[in-house]
């Protein structure tokens, strides 16, 4: 029998996982820095529910459904707290989550998308206000940030504007949803295949080609951009000055990214009804699969409701995070120190320093096998752990360890208290 993994599905060794586990803690206490309190919902949710229409054709295609057809597994974290704030109308407003956690979507597999991954969501309910979409963008920018990615770009657009360029150009109300979606391809199929998908439609051949010439043209700046579209969409004059306030308050929240407009952007999802984004890095020019996204939903949480409800979220791929910072040195355990017995003798000794020291917070490793000390030393080494802890007759007689740095090799004969001190958790 040959063993293997279901396509589009990873393991994750020690080193692995204790780098996602560091990631996941990093992002969490970013978003608790903001303000953000957690939830958990099932991984299991009705069809119903994760059918609804306003999730998309193209989605529905990509849920993982159970044997039996009345349940599938979540396909992101949005349309479940949809359906959470539906259920619990009492919430104090705005209410602002987080959630992070494993998602499936049957995709085709490929670099940087598998079919089960790791998100992390963050989102503002009850607020119609820019600075509900600029907080949120905000902290999930730096929570990629602390992560180590600062070289991103984040591109940025809305579906209300985009929705005004469309019938600037000609294409009907009925025929836009379909339009955005294409467009919203334009980075992976190019200008030409967009114009040929956009005339399949049944728009005129001319009319595709001068909507794509005016979303790709080039302009200085985001500025320049705004003020052509004040021009050209006389009827779009209240989004477009949405756009300017929340990049002047992005601004002040100094993230390190740039912040692009991009009139292709509209995100895949149907749900999206305003500002939408997209967090970006450049492995040596070549852009690599998106990071982050989100965008503001305020009809979605109505769909589950006699009510609608604003929202705004942000969502990290974790595990799309974790593949960038792939190729940083590896912390193969948490054990700070390596506790080496020299014989059967010194165990018990040894197990009470241990106590010690993780009474004070401090991990430990210790030696569960009887090997020599070099070969102690070398398996402490092999896991990076940079300290060893050796006790042998003459430390334990004289109540103290012998603490050896693992880096330099420089060894001292301490006390237990003097030792927790020097490694004392900073």
């Amino acid at each position: 029998m040959t063993l293997s993994l279901p396509r589009g599905t990873s393991d994750y060794g020690s080193a692995d996982a204790i780098k996602l586990n560091m990631m996941r803690s990093i992002v969490e206490e970013t978003f608790k820095r903001f303000g953000f309190y957690p939830i958990e919902t099932p991984t299991i949710e009705l069809m119903e529910t994760l059918s609804a229409k306003a999730y998309g054709e193209e989605s529905k295609k990509e849920i993982y459904v159970i044997e039996g057809g009345t349940e599938g597994l979540r396909y992101d974290f949005t349309v479940p707290l949809a359906r959470y704030i539906a259920m619990n109308k009492d919430l104090p407003m705005p209410f602002k989550r987080y959630q992070i956690g494993k998602v499936w979507r049957m995709d085709e597999p490929q670099k940087m998308r598998n079919r089960e991954f790791i998100q992390a969501d963050v989102d503002v309910i009850g607020s119609t206000e820019v600075l509900s979409d600029a907080e949120v963008l905000a902290a999930g920018a730096l929570a990629i940030e602390r992560l180590g990615i600062s070289n991103y770009t984040i591109l940025l657009n809305s579906r209300v504007l985009l929705d005004s360029v469309l019938g600037m150009f000609n294409i009907p109300e009925d025929k836009r949803g379909i339009a955005m979606r294409i467009i919203d391809k334009l980075e992976k199929i190019g200008a030409s295949e967009v114009q040929v998908q956009l005339s399949k439609t049944g728009q005129d051949m001319k009319d595709s080609q001068a909507l794509v010439n005016f979303i790709t043209k080039e302009r200085e700046d985001n500025g320049s951009l705004l003020a052509e579209l004040d021009v050209s969409l006389p009827s779009a004059k209240a989004e477009i000055s949405r756009l300017r306030e929340l990049l002047s308050i992005i601004e002040a929240y100094g993230i390190k990214g740039s912040v692009n407009l991009d009139l292709s952007l509209a995100r895949g999802l149907d749900y999206y009804t305003g500002v939408v984004w997209e967090l970006v890095v450049f492995d040596n020019e070549k852009r690599l699969p998106t990071i982050g996204s989100g965008g503001r939903y305020d009809k979605l949480i109505g769909m589950y409701s006699s009510k609608e409800v604003p929202a705004v979220g942000f969502s990290i791929g974790l595990s799309r995070a974790f593949e960038v910072l792939r190729d940083e040195e590896m912390v193969r355990t948490y054990a700070k120190v390596y506790l080496a017995p020299i014989k059967k003798e010194d165990i018990p000794f040894a197990i009470g320093v241990a106590a010690k020291m993780r009474a004070n917070k401090i991990y430990v490793d210790m030696n569960l096998t009887s090997r020599g000390i070099s070969k102690q030393l070398d398996y402490a080494n092999s896991l990076h752990i940079p300290y060893a802890v050796i006790i042998g007759s003459i430390e334990r007689q004289a109540n103290k360890v012998k603490l050896r740095n693992m880096q330099t090799g420089e060894e001292k004969l301490v006390g237990i208290e003097e030792c927790l001190k020097e490694l004392e958790p900073v």
